[in-house]
């Protein structure tokens, strides 16, 4: 959920991505300490708005996008479509959740091994620190009492620490309780698994601030989804990064403007 750089000893090419807005837009602006959204990224109320088309945000992706010319930078798809690019050794490095850990580790026929994700140096305050992805267990309303009971006994298992350590052990996701990862690290899976502590290190680098403890907007699945299209337009040369972004705050405003209507 954390993202890491993954990097391959052999490769005929430079580097590529998943899940490009995600990393590349939203966790960009939280590494940058630049807003992704007015009103501490959606936290400050249903009125804010996105403004991930400020000047860094263009910068890096019409970055990407001039080396995607050169192949410096390869587009591989949405969300994990690329994975297979870096475990085949076509490039070199990769960007991806943390959740890529255990997928490489099974697919990679070479050793890996993960950094931090690169910043622009010239950026005042960075590297600040990333932000989790989002993927959650909801329980809704309108349910019957013994069912929720069920829930709880549920969460309550799933929190216990050895259940936790398990499950990031085995996936590379972050554990969401402090016992859990003070048993992993005591069971000296840091040591045994290099770099799987990475994601850990780069969410807490340091104390978060407006910028880069998360987001919260409404509909923003649907955002990622626009967001993937205008960036698929941007890295095939039919916009300029300029304009890409600005239709993708455009419409995502849009969006969110419906939303506020929705539920004020």
């Amino acid at each position: 959920m954390a993202k890491k750089l993954l990097a391959a000893g052999v490769c005929r090419a430079g580097f590529s991505s998943a899940w490009s807005g995600w990393i590349h837009l939203e966790n960009l602006g939280a590494w940058h300490n630049v807003p992704f959204g007015t009103k501490a990224n959606g936290f400050g109320g249903l009125d804010a708005r996105y403004v991930f088309n400020s000047p860094l945000y263009v910068k890096h992706i019409q970055q990407l996008a001039d080396w995607q010319k050169d192949k410096i930078f390869v587009y591989g798809g949405r969300y994990d479509a690329g994975m297979a690019k870096f475990s085949s050794g076509e490039v070199a490095m990769f960007t991806d959740s943390s959740s890529g850990y255990a997928d490489f580790e099974r697919d990679c026929p070479f050793e890996f091994r993960t950094s931090m994700l690169p910043y622009w140096p010239e950026v005042k305050g960075a590297p600040q620190n990333t932000i989790i992805g989002g993927a959650s267990l909801w329980v809704l309303r309108g349910h019957e009492p013994g069912e929720y009971k069920g829930v709880a006994a549920f969460f309550n298992f799933l929190s216990k620490p050895q259940i936790q350590a398990g499950w990031h052990q085995g996936t590379g996701y972050l554990p969401i309780t402090a016992a859990a990862y003070e048993l992993t690290k005591k069971e000296g899976f840091y040591e045994k698994k290099l770099g799987s502590e990475t994601p850990l290190k780069q969410l807490t680098l340091h104390q978060p601030t407006e910028n880069s403890k998360g987001i919260r907007f409404g509909d923003h699945a649907k955002n990622r989804e626009i967001m993937g299209s205008e960036l698929e337009a941007i890295f095939s040369g039919q916009k300029t990064a300029q304009q890409g972004l600005d239709d993708a705050v455009k419409a995502g405003n849009e969006l969110l403007q419906k939303f506020e209507n929705a539920n004020k």
